[in-house]
C-alpha cells in the first residue's frame, strides 16, 4: 500500500479549510483516511495558527516511505522539517528528458 501524506479539503465555499491526512493514494482527494496529522487554515490571520501538524508522527510516516504532496512539502519545511534531515523526496512528475540520438522521451 501506497501512503502519502496530503490535504482533505474541508470548510464551506470560499471559506477553505483543509485537513492534513496520511491517505492511501488510491483513494480520492476526501476518501477515508488513515491517520489524522494536522490541519491548515489559510485564511487564519495568525500565522502560529495557520498551520498546526503533529510533527513527530509526520516525520514518522516520512521515515516509513509516505510521499508528501507539492504543497504538504513546503508546509512542513515551513513548520520546520527540513527537507534535508529527511530526505523527502521531491514531489510531482518525474521530469522528461529528450535524447538528440533517439528521438524518444527518456525518463529522469
Amino acid at each position: 500500500m501506497a501512503v502519502k501524506l496530503r490535504l482533505k479539503r474541508m470548510g464551506r465555499k470560499n471559506r477553505p479549510f483543509y485537513r492534513l491526512s496520511a491517505i492511501d493514494s488510491r483513494s480520492p482527494r476526501d476518501g477515508r483516511t488513515i491517520e489524522e496529522l494536522g490541519f491548515y487554515d489559510p485564511l487564519a490571520v495568525d500565522k502560529a495558527k495557520q498551520f498546526v501538524a503533529s510533527l513527530d508522527r509526520c516525520k514518522h510516516w516520512l521515515d516509513v516511505g509516505a510521499i508528501p504532496s507539492q504543497t504538504v512539502s513546503s508546509l512542513l519545511k515551513r513548520g520546520g522539517l527540513e527537507h534535508t534531515q529527511l530526505r523527502l523526496p521531491k514531489a510531482g512528475k518525474p521530469k522528461v528528458v529528450v535524447d538528440a540520438t533517439k528521438k524518444e522521451p527518456a525518463k529522469v
